[in-house]
């Protein structure tokens, strides 16, 4: 395999950066790391769900530590469970590819 002049440069800026040689480098890449396959249309909208309810919880939290509202638990608790509700789809949903 050849590598293009931009690819050999990079991959020589690593192998210093990581104090090792172009070849040490290359063995590490592979046969320490785990090529992981691209996520699903089910995961991405789930990741989706995940960074909005952690936006959500953000302002709750500012919006309480601002105004001590007593119905900012409740919305807090509401959106801790959406949180579990969607990795408990990941995990289900991951764990029927095993």
């Amino acid at each position: 395999m050849n590598f293009t002049d931009a690819e050999e440069r990079e991959v020589k800026a690593k192998a210093a950066a990581a104090g090792v040689s172009i070849a040490e480098l290359l063995r590490i890449s592979a046969f320490r790391l785990s090529i992981v396959g691209r996520l699903t249309d089910f995961e991405r909208e789930a990741i989706r769900e995940l960074m909005y309810q952690g936006k959500n919880l953000n302002a709750q939290v500012k919006a309480c530590q601002a105004n001590s509202w007593p119905s900012t638990k409740r919305k807090a608790e509401a959106c801790l469970d959406g949180i579990l509700a969607t990795l408990c789809k990941l995990k289900t949903s991951n764990s029927s590819l095993l």
